[in-house]
């Protein structure tokens, strides 16, 4: 019998930190096998200001969640905002390396490779570079392009960062509680995935995630992520 996947998610908002472990079969269906949520505490506007409180509240979100999944985790995702989230629009060029001039999935990842080659601050890391539109020849708007045949191939990509120092801490934050980061996603983008349909995003729209300390801003246009940010304004600000 083969070994099913676990995949894990945490997410440390201002108010509250919260823990998802889910089970991934040979189908790639996941099945929430735990969740957990715990008061967060050493966490500001989306950001940690003391690790020790935020290490306890991961421990205190993903010891439940390890209960109820009779799971423990090594490793695990986690979302990251914060006012130190930023976005671009990124364009990269490639030629395409086939002698039959048919795009693969290697000419896809060389020029989404090529168009992280942006001019960043030394305090600012890449979290997501997300393809917005291939163009292939001159024939722009295409979603796909592998199989097709062309000479140039063109993305445009968006792309979404972080600060270094942000990032860093959340990193310490989990080796503290014993767990790898697997990745970072922006929680503006996670909100998106899990709440807005394919023609939502087709006609144009514009997600607010309205946390408690942060507002995550993420807007579709034609399918496709073109802008993302965070507002250091949240419910607390509204109810107060």
């Amino acid at each position: 019998m083969t070994r099913k996947r676990i995949i894990a998610g945490i997410d440390i908002g201002s108010s509250t930190t919260s823990t998802v472990i889910t089970s991934v079969d040979e189908d790639d269906t996941l099945s929430i096998i735990g969740v957990a949520k715990s008061d967060s505490r050493g966490i500001r506007k989306g950001q940690i200001v003391d690790i020790e409180d935020a290490t306890s509240s991961v421990v205190q979100s993903l010891e439940a969640a390890e209960r109820m999944a009779g799971y423990q985790v090594n490793s695990a995702f986690v979302s990251v905002g914060g006012i130190h989230i930023s976005s671009q629009n990124s364009h990269g060029v490639v030629a395409v390396a086939e002698p039959n001039r048919e795009i693969s999935d290697q000419d896809v990842l060389r020029v989404v490779e090529a168009a992280k080659a942006v001019s960043l601050a030394s305090a600012r890391r890449i979290i997501h570079v997300i393809p917005r539109y291939f163009t292939v020849d001159a024939q722009e708007g295409i979603k796909d392009p592998v199989g097709m045949t062309g000479v140039r191939l063109e993305v445009d990509t968006h792309l979404v960062s972080g600060g270094i120092t942000s990032l860093k801490n959340l990193e310490k934050c989990m080796a503290n509680v014993g767990l790898d980061v697997e990745g970072f996603v922006f929680s503006g983008l996670a909100s998106a995935e899990s709440v807005l349909t394919e023609t939502e995003k087709e006609l144009g729209v514009v997600l607010l995630d309205i946390g408690a300390g942060t507002t995550d801003i993420a807007i579709y246009v034609e399918g496709a992520l073109s802008y993302s940010s965070v507002l250091p304004v949240g419910a607390r600000n509204v109810t107060n």
